[in-house]
């Protein structure tokens, strides 16, 4: 028997978001940037390394459409989960053709988003990381 005061089912608002994260990814690889932003609020504020902060939908749709000519990145998500106005997604981002030029640099992520009180999501924090190396 399930005490109902020590254990609660998710909200139905971060169950939600937690599916809109997941398809977040698959919107963005597939370059359905319409579909990616429908998931993101209108007040939405974006921060990642090395990048100023992304504020409002249409900013994001901008920063969204401007990906460099001749990138392919995939996102490789390990793990979605959520409690309370918080959803992460850990996994690896995978420049599989990149720029003329360029080497591919893939990296290890967390993303940490809010979630508004309808499910969409209102931020993301992006933390990256670069393995080190091996010597050869």
């Amino acid at each position: 028997m399930i005490n109902n005061h020590l254990w609660r089912p998710e909200s139905e608002p971060i169950a939600a978001a937690i599916d809109h994260v997941r398809l977040s990814y698959c919107y963005l690889d597939d370059g359905d940037i319409d579909a990616y932003c429908s998931l993101f609020t209108e007040q939405v504020v974006l921060l990642q390394p090395g990048t100023s902060p992304v504020s409002g939908r249409a900013e994001l749709e901008r920063v969204a459409r401007r990906r460099r000519p001749g990138e392919f990145v995939r996102h490789l998500v390990y793990d979605v989960f959520g409690s309370g106005r918080r959803v992460a997604a850990v996994g690896r981002l995978n420049h599989l053709r990149p720029p003329a030029g360029d080497h591919a640099l893939d990296m290890d992520f967390i993303d940490v988003f809010t979630v508004a009180d309808n499910g969409l999501l209102s931020g993301r924090t992006t933390f990256l990381f670069t393995p080190a190396i091996q010597p050869g």
